[in-house]
């Protein structure tokens, strides 16, 4: 199940996770239990020797275990500067490395493996909630600057109507009398005319939509006031 950055570039919504290790038999293991899994992520292998070429952004979760001392504090320092989150799966007697606030350890005692799958499944949930958090975010400043954008429509469509009007009555006057007007203005002036009815149609839909929003908020409030007095029955 190993992938490459071009891999990764084309499953963007499934979590990625960087095992880091020494020991064939540390990634084997890991690999077969999260293999037992319904849903698994992806995952890149990485040797210990080859840390230095790691790419620490690419990943979700990097999962340390069976490395050498000065390759595991490489890997951390990498990883922390990077802000991603580690797990570090440690030998009974290995002592915890100090200031890595973003460390999670996991003792190397009979399932481990499981913690390991329990911990990253829980980095995994933060991560998509993050992203669906940034996502709505997104999408509330965008429905905000609409919302802006059709107040300032409403408010000044009476303006624009009556500026409207005043263009489509003077278009309608000088048409009464077409012999006053050379040929080419008179078309001119009746695509002025027929343009103005169009936008004018137009505004006589914001309008009829604005009394429509108008309808559907105060049917919404009755819904929920008929929703609440059917919760407080139930609690009487």
């Amino acid at each position: 199940m190993a992938t490459d950055n071009k891999e990764r570039g084309r499953t963007l919504k499934q979590p990625f996770a960087l095992i880091i290790s020494d020991d064939p038999q540390f990634s084997q293991a890991l690999l077969a239990r999260w293999q037992q899994e319904r849903s698994a992520p992806e995952f890149t292998l990485v040797h210990g020797d080859l840390s230095g070429e790691i790419d620490a952004q690419s990943c979700d979760v990097a999962i340390l275990g069976g490395l050498r001392a000065e390759a595991a504090n490489f890997v951390l320092r990498a990883l922390e500067m990077a802000g991603k989150p580690v797990i570090l799966v440690c030998e009974e007697s290995q002592e915890e490395p100090a200031s890595q606030c973003s460390v999670r350890v996991v003792r190397k005692r009979q399932g481990w493996e499981n913690i390991v799958l329990l911990v990253a499944a829980e980095i995994f949930r933060g991560e998509e909630l993050l992203a669906r958090s940034e996502r709505s975010e997104e999408a509330n400043k965008e429905l905000t600057s609409e919302a802006k954008l059709g107040r300032y429509m409403l408010a000044e469509r009476h303006a624009l109507n009556n500026a409207l009007t005043s263009v489509l009555g003077n278009a309608e006057l000088l048409l009464l009398d077409p012999q006053k007007l050379p040929p080419e203005a008179y078309s001119q002036i009746e695509t002025i005319r027929n343009m103005s009815v169009r936008m004018h149609e137009i505004l006589q839909r914001f309008s009829s939509l604005e009394k429509e929003l108008k309808i559907m908020d105060q049917q919404a409030q009755k819904d929920i006031a008929g929703k609440r007095a059917v919760a407080a029955g139930g609690l009487s």
